[in-house]
């Protein structure tokens, strides 16, 4: 998540995101852990609106009832 977050304060907020969806492929994380660690990050640098539209592509993608 650190370098994560290096990455976003970079610039490279794309790169990050990329990279924390690879974890899922990684490690044997839970379902629906990276769409949380995605928005963590946006909330972090403070883009709320990243970190929405994150948390409704999970409910979306995973089928979780709003």
């Amino acid at each position: 998540m650190e370098s994560a977050r290096n990455m976003a304060a970079l610039g490279y907020t794309k790169a990050a995101e990329r990279m924390l969806l690879r974890l899922f492929y990684t490690y044997a994380l839970p379902e629906g852990t990276v769409y949380d660690l995605i928005a963590e990050l946006h909330t972090s640098l403070g883009d709320m609106e990243a970190a929405t539209s994150w948390e409704t592509a999970k409910r979306r993608l995973l089928a979780i009832p709003a």
